[in-house]
Protein backbone atom coordinates (compact mmCIF):
# COMPACT_ATOMS: atom_id res chain seq x y z
CA UNK A 1 0.00 0.00 0.00
CA UNK A 2 1.28 3.67 -1.23
CA UNK A 3 1.86 6.20 1.71
CA UNK A 4 -0.76 9.31 0.47
CA UNK A 5 0.61 11.42 3.14
CA UNK A 6 3.78 11.33 5.17
CA UNK A 7 2.98 14.09 7.54
CA UNK A 8 0.02 12.14 8.85
CA UNK A 9 1.80 8.85 7.97
CA UNK A 10 4.47 9.95 10.36
CA UNK A 11 2.29 11.54 13.10
CA UNK A 12 0.39 8.73 13.56
CA UNK A 13 2.73 6.47 14.20
CA UNK A 14 4.09 8.56 16.70
CA UNK A 15 0.54 9.13 18.55
CA UNK A 16 -0.08 4.93 18.36
CA UNK A 17 3.47 4.45 19.67
CA UNK A 18 3.68 7.09 22.20
CA UNK A 19 -0.49 5.96 23.22
CA UNK A 20 0.65 2.58 23.61
CA UNK A 21 3.26 2.96 25.87
CA UNK A 22 1.07 5.26 28.16
CA UNK A 23 -1.34 2.73 27.50
CA UNK A 24 1.00 -0.11 28.39
CA UNK A 25 2.40 1.71 31.36
CA UNK A 26 -0.77 2.45 33.61
CA UNK A 27 -1.57 -1.08 33.82
CA UNK A 28 1.32 -1.26 36.39
CA UNK A 29 -0.79 0.84 39.01
CA UNK A 30 -3.75 -0.03 40.00
CA UNK A 31 -7.12 1.68 38.41
CA UNK A 32 -10.04 1.73 41.23
CA UNK A 33 -12.96 2.80 39.24
CA UNK A 34 -14.77 6.13 37.68
CA UNK A 35 -15.99 7.01 41.18
CA UNK A 36 -12.69 6.77 42.87
CA UNK A 37 -10.05 6.58 40.52
CA UNK A 38 -6.98 5.03 41.45
CA UNK A 39 -3.02 6.03 39.91
CA UNK A 40 -3.39 3.99 36.42
CA UNK A 41 -7.27 4.99 35.42
CA UNK A 42 -6.08 8.39 34.12
CA UNK A 43 -3.09 7.34 31.69
CA UNK A 44 -4.68 4.40 30.57
CA UNK A 45 -7.89 6.28 29.37
CA UNK A 46 -5.57 9.28 27.92
CA UNK A 47 -3.21 6.31 26.24
CA UNK A 48 -6.14 4.35 24.43
CA UNK A 49 -7.86 7.93 23.10
CA UNK A 50 -4.43 8.71 21.91
CA UNK A 51 -3.51 5.26 20.45
CA UNK A 52 -7.31 5.09 18.82
CA UNK A 53 -6.68 8.95 17.37
CA UNK A 54 -2.97 7.85 16.12
CA UNK A 55 -4.56 4.75 14.42
CA UNK A 56 -7.09 6.68 12.52
CA UNK A 57 -4.17 9.46 11.35
CA UNK A 58 -2.02 6.60 9.96
CA UNK A 59 -4.84 4.95 8.18
CA UNK A 60 -5.99 8.18 6.80
CA UNK A 61 -2.62 8.75 5.34
CA UNK A 62 -2.88 6.08 3.66
CA UNK A 63 -6.15 6.51 1.96
CA UNK A 64 -6.18 10.12 1.41
CA UNK A 65 -4.10 12.20 0.11
CA UNK A 66 -3.25 16.14 0.98
CA UNK A 67 -5.54 18.69 0.09
CA UNK A 68 -2.49 20.51 -2.30
CA UNK A 69 -1.92 17.64 -4.04
CA UNK A 70 2.02 17.29 -3.30
CA UNK A 71 3.42 15.09 -0.40
CA UNK A 72 4.79 17.58 2.34
CA UNK A 73 8.56 17.41 3.63
CA UNK A 74 9.47 16.33 6.96
CA UNK A 75 11.87 18.49 8.62
CA UNK A 76 14.52 16.95 10.96
CA UNK A 77 15.98 19.80 12.31
CA UNK A 78 13.06 21.09 14.06
CA UNK A 79 11.72 18.28 15.42
CA UNK A 80 15.36 17.26 16.81
CA UNK A 81 15.76 20.75 18.33
CA UNK A 82 12.51 20.55 20.36
CA UNK A 83 12.65 16.96 21.46
CA UNK A 84 16.33 17.22 22.42
CA UNK A 85 15.31 20.32 24.44
CA UNK A 86 12.80 18.49 26.51
CA UNK A 87 15.22 15.55 27.06
CA UNK A 88 18.05 18.48 28.06
CA UNK A 89 15.27 19.87 30.37
CA UNK A 90 14.74 16.45 32.07
CA UNK A 91 18.76 16.17 32.48
CA UNK A 92 19.46 19.42 33.81
CA UNK A 93 16.42 19.82 35.95
CA UNK A 94 18.07 18.22 39.30
CA UNK A 95 22.23 19.35 38.37
CA UNK A 96 21.33 22.70 37.11
CA UNK A 97 18.14 23.77 38.40
CA UNK A 98 14.88 25.12 37.70
CA UNK A 99 16.17 28.62 36.16
CA UNK A 100 18.75 26.80 34.07
CA UNK A 101 16.46 24.42 32.96
CA UNK A 102 13.66 26.64 31.67
CA UNK A 103 16.21 29.31 29.82
CA UNK A 104 17.63 25.93 28.39
CA UNK A 105 14.35 24.69 26.33
CA UNK A 106 12.95 28.40 25.90
CA UNK A 107 16.26 29.14 23.77
CA UNK A 108 17.49 26.03 22.09
CA UNK A 109 13.67 24.78 21.08
CA UNK A 110 13.37 28.87 19.70
CA UNK A 111 15.74 27.95 17.57
CA UNK A 112 13.68 25.48 15.54
CA UNK A 113 11.91 27.97 13.89
CA UNK A 114 12.88 30.76 11.65
CA UNK A 115 10.98 33.58 12.61
CA UNK A 116 12.20 33.60 16.60
CA UNK A 117 13.88 36.02 18.04
CA UNK A 118 16.35 36.01 20.51
CA UNK A 119 15.52 38.36 22.32
CA UNK A 120 11.78 37.56 22.54
CA UNK A 121 12.83 34.43 23.41
CA UNK A 122 14.90 35.50 25.79
CA UNK A 123 11.86 38.11 27.13
CA UNK A 124 9.67 34.38 27.61
CA UNK A 125 12.44 32.38 29.19
CA UNK A 126 12.15 35.23 31.71
CA UNK A 127 8.50 35.30 32.23
CA UNK A 128 7.92 31.60 32.59
CA UNK A 129 10.80 31.49 34.89
CA UNK A 130 9.11 33.82 37.14
CA UNK A 131 5.97 32.31 36.55
CA UNK A 132 7.33 28.74 37.02
CA UNK A 133 9.26 29.83 39.82
CA UNK A 134 5.83 31.34 41.78
CA UNK A 135 3.80 28.53 41.09
CA UNK A 136 5.60 25.48 41.57
CA UNK A 137 8.67 26.12 44.04
CA UNK A 138 6.73 28.79 46.28
CA UNK A 139 2.63 28.78 45.17
CA UNK A 140 2.78 24.57 45.72
CA UNK A 141 6.23 24.42 47.95
CA UNK A 142 7.18 21.16 45.08
CA UNK A 143 11.00 20.17 46.50
CA UNK A 144 12.18 21.29 42.82
CA UNK A 145 15.91 22.92 43.08
CA UNK A 146 16.04 26.25 41.77
CA UNK A 147 19.61 27.12 41.21
CA UNK A 148 22.94 24.89 40.31
CA UNK A 149 24.26 22.76 43.04
CA UNK A 150 27.47 24.22 43.13
CA UNK A 151 24.99 27.69 44.25
CA UNK A 152 24.35 27.62 47.84
CA UNK A 153 20.19 28.00 47.97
Amino acid sequence: MKIKNFKDFYAGLMFTLFGTAFFWGATRYSMGAAAKMGPGYFPLILGGLLTILGLIIFIRSLVIEPADGHVGLVIVQPAILVFGSIAAFALLLRPAGLVVAIFEIILVSSFASHEARFRESLISAIVLCIASLAIFVYGLNLQIPVWPAFIPQ
